[in-house]
């Protein structure tokens, strides 16, 4: 077998992986008013700057005829690149494979990413867009949440820990993206709960939607859990970048510093009204 062959082969690989879900998928995702992942990244991201890992792996369930069911990179990407120069470790979520679900495989390229990142002291970012475990996979994907958040908690204080929510993000793998530093939401798309309205409708009686329980207006007026909300992804994406910009990339390094372009006075009158020159009783 020569090298040209394999070559041909790798690129062959390579060229199906990079269309995901499909087509089909990536139009039901627009349809949605949603980027796919690859897009997201693109985005996000310095231009050439993202370099992914574990592209080739797939789901290794063979129940429920699951043995049937492609995986291109078993529905999350990961990798690295760059914000503004500045490394980056980062996974999406991709909802066009099966659903973005929680499995093994999927779990496990995410642990990967958050201890390349805590290794390297850089920033990690979570783009959540799943439809939460994937059953079929039963304890196997249970297990997979106990470690991203083990992971998570590894990670606090020692890295920036930044959460996407750009879609449904249900279930125990909710506990992610609540433990970490700062969680983005965009309206409309955004949803952050537990336990969905089906079921608080067969156990409370109560009728309501998943917006309303956990929408971007929820989470970002009432709960607290989301620290930015925006009114899309791009808007959504630019917040990333500035916040990016301010921080530190690890506890052990000062925020960077930049040249200040603005000839500020430094003497402002302003101040004389701001500030209460003659103290006063609370």
């Amino acid at each position: 077998m020569s090298s040209r062959y394999r070559l041909n082969e790798l690129n062959k690989k390579r060229a199906s992986i990079a269309k995901r879900g499909g087509e089909e998928k990536n139009a039901e995702q627009h349809g949605l008013g949603k980027l796919t992942a690859n897009e997201r990244l693109k985005k996000l991201l310095d231009d050439d700057s993202f370099v992914e890992i574990d592209s080739y792996v797939e789901h290794r369930c063979i129940d429920f005829g699951m043995e049937k069911m492609k995986s291109p990179g078993d529905g999350v990407i990961t990798g690295y690149g760059r914000i503004n120069g500045r490394l980056v470790f980062i996974f999406a979520q991709d909802y066009t494979v099966i659903n973005g679900s929680v499995g093994e495989i999927h779990a496990s390229k995410i642990c990967k990413v958050i201890d390349m990142a805590i290794k390297m002291g850089a920033p990690l970012i979570g783009i959540y867009d799943s439809a939460g475990a994937r059953v079929q996979e039963g304890l196997h994907a249970l297990k997979g949440y106990g470690e991203i958040c083990y992971r998570n908690t590894k990670a606090s204080g020692v890295i920036p820990q930044l959460s996407i929510i750009l879609g449904p993000c249900a279930g125990s793998i909710v506990y992610s993206p609540a433990i970490t530093d700062f969680i983005f939401m965009v309206n409309n798309i955004s949803e952050m709960f537990l336990t969905g309205p089906e079921v608080i409708a067969t156990v409370t009686g109560e009728k309501t939607t998943t917006n309303g329980l956990g929408g971007s207006h929820v989470h970002g007026n009432i709960s607290g859990v989301a620290q930015f909300v925006s009114q899309n992804e791009e808007e959504c994406f630019q917040q990333v970048r500035e916040l990016i910009s301010y921080i530190p990339s690890n506890n052990l390094e000062d925020p960077p510093l930049y040249e200040i372009e603005d000839n500020l006075p430094l003497i402002s009158e302003e101040l004389e009204r701001i500030i209460c020159l003659i103290s006063y009783d609370l």
